[in-house]
């Protein structure tokens, strides 16, 4: 029978002593309740929030991709857990469609969509993209590139209504740091 304390647990064993997913996730979950609109699985998202992002220790430390790394230690997970076979399939597809790019389809991947996006544009999220270029020892100019595409992206990403209306002040925020970046480095 499925655990969702056990599940909980390998996912903080993962990313133990990680400054970014631990954080991520409770965000992810404090605004679950503001963005939701209608019946879903909850089951599905609890798992999809969980291990949409438990590969990025690991991502960061070999310079993987972050889905791919997290598809493959949240297959483990979800087994080890007994999540119900059935659902996996939805749970990947939440994982595989979190991202900026990610087109979601169902509510349940609409829904960790929108929750990892509302996070990554906040000012941890801003942090975040800071060490992850720093750390792949990417110049300034190019990074001010990378986030100049970010922001204009963020505009269109979202898509639960609610999603949009919280997005609006951190999406202000964001241009901000971008357009102060873009100024400086001139």
């Amino acid at each position: 029978m499925f655990n969702r304390n056990e599940l909980k647990r390998l996912v903080e064993k993962e990313i133990k002593g990680d400054f970014f997913v631990p954080r991520h996730i409770n965000s992810c979950f404090k605004n679950l309740d503001l963005i939701k609109e209608s019946f879903f699985d909850e089951e599905t998202v609890f798992a999809g929030i969980f291990l949409h992002s438990v590969g990025f220790p690991m991502s960061v430390k070999f310079n993987q991709d972050l889905i791919s790394t997290s598809l493959n230690l949240g297959k483990k997970i979800l087994v080890k857990s007994h999540f119900p076979m059935e659902k996996t399939e939805q749970v990947f597809y939440c994982i595989k469609e979190s991202h900026l790019k990610g087109n979601p389809k169902t509510t349940e991947s609409i829904l960790v969509h929108d929750l990892n996006l509302l996070d990554e544009i906040g000012s941890i999220g801003i942090i975040k993209d800071i060490i992850l270029f720093n750390s792949r020892k990417i110049l300034f100019q190019k990074f001010l590139e990378e986030e100049k595409t970010k922001s204009f992206l963020l505009k269109k990403a979202f898509f639960s209504e609610k999603a949009k209306l919280l997005a609006g002040e951190k999406l202000i925020l964001f241009d901000s740091f971008v357009s102060a970046l873009e100024k400086e480095l001139k």
